[in-house]
This record gives C-alpha cells, structure tokens and sequence, in this order.
C-alpha cells in the first residue's frame, strides 16, 4: 500500500491527463501491483489538518459538514507500506506568510502522526524542485525549503531507519515546468522514473507493470519521415 501526500504538483494540476498524467500516478503504475490513495491539498498547514478529515475543505463539503468533518478511521483501510511526501510549495508563496519555523513545526506533526498511525512504514520526504530562473545565458533551479525539509528528516532519524530523503534536484530542466509553474507531461515523467528506480534501490521493490498503457495518445515522437 502506497500513501503519496502532496498538493497540486503531485496531483497532475495542469497536466494533459491531471491526476493520470502526475508523477505521483505514474509512479505507482510503474509499480504496477500496489494499491495507493494520493491527498492532494494546499499545504503543510492544511494537511496537518486535511489529511486527517474524510473530505475536503470545499465550499460544498462545508456546506455537509460544516467547519468540522468526520475524521478519518486508519483502522479501516490497508496500513501503507511506502508513505510519500511532496508539500511545501504553496507554503513557499510570501503571500501565504508561513514562516520557516511554522513550516518545519507542521511538517513534524504531520510525520510524527503518519509513524503513529503506520509504524511500520517507510517514510519518504521528497524534496521541492521549486521553479528557474534566468541566469547569464541559461537557467538555475531554486529548490525551495531545502534546510527545514532536511531537518525534519534529521530529527526522525534519530529515531529509527523508517525515515528517507528523495532529493529531486536536478531531475527536471526549465522546460519541464509548464507556464502554470507545474511540470509538463515529461517533467512528470522524469520524476516518476527517477523515484521508481531509487524505490527499487533503496527497498528492493521490483517493477510488476506487464505492460499497460499509461499516457494513452500522449505522443513524445516525431511520426513524419521526411519533411
């Protein structure tokens, strides 16, 4: 069982397929044998508190449920073997006006509950690519919360081997985030890739996709044999 945590990034926002075509899906389909759920909210702040709930902060959930929405009961579904965890980007918007400690204090919360309720599974903070900017005459990535999100890691390891850090830095190029500062199709892709093969590394877990169709009519080739 794979739990990914994230926000629009990690939900396919923008992409051809939206969730089909994320990395998060691509991911688990390269799998190819895993059941996976994917919570997909603005930040760290909400999902300290969305993560928890049985729906979403939507103006028609409010209008159900008000301001307090039934918890989720962990004990009815599949404890995960493989937690992921992709937020932070939102947070990183100054208009938002999280500061580095309260983002650090969430993300704690948020991976001290996850080992409570799933103690036997293997955490993963993925780190955020975040955005390029022009440089001389090419382009530099800007990964954003780099120290907080390494800190959270390094205050759970001291309690155990559950705890794991994915740097994605480097893996997608500047043409791999679309205009909507989301990944492309491709940039998706590499993400996706680039995890399963760190998955199979670290974990040991092998690759049981036969060979299903994932991105159908997505075309990455040139059909034209002459011009």
């Amino acid at each position: 069982m794979v739990e990914i945590i994230g926000d629009s990034l990690s939900s396919g926002d923008y992409a051809t397929y939206e969730g089909l075509a994320s990395w998060a899906y691509n991911f688990v389909a390269g799998l190819g044998n895993v059941e996976y759920s994917l919570t997909g909210d603005y930040g760290s702040d909400q999902q300290t508190y969305q993560w928890y709930r049985t729906s979403d902060t939507s103006w028609r959930a409010t209008q159900i449920y008000g301001d307090n929405p039934p918890k989720w009961n962990f004990k009815k579904q599949k404890p995960a073997d493989l937690v992921v965890i992709n937020i932070g980007t939102n947070d990183n918007n100054p208009a938002n006006n999280v500061s580095s400690t309260d983002y650090y204090n969430d993300y704690v919360k948020l991976v001290g509950d996850i080992h409570k309720i799933w103690p036997r599974a293997q955490i993963v903070l993925m780190s955020l690519w975040g955005g390029f900017g022009a440089y001389e005459d090419t382009y530099v990535q800007g990964p954003l919360w780099v120290d907080e999100i390494k800190n959270v890691y390094k205050h759970f390891r001291k309690q155990g081997e559950f705890i794991h850090y994915f740097d994605t830095t480097g893996i997608l190029q500047h043409n791999d985030i679309a205009p909507q500062w989301h990944p492309t199709d491709v940039g998706h892709i590499k993400i996706a890739s680039h995890f399963l093969q760190w998955v199979k590394i670290k974990f040991g877990w092998e690759f049981a996709a036969t060979g299903p169709e994932v991105q159908h009519g997505t075309l990455y080739w040139n059909d034209q044999q002459g011009y």
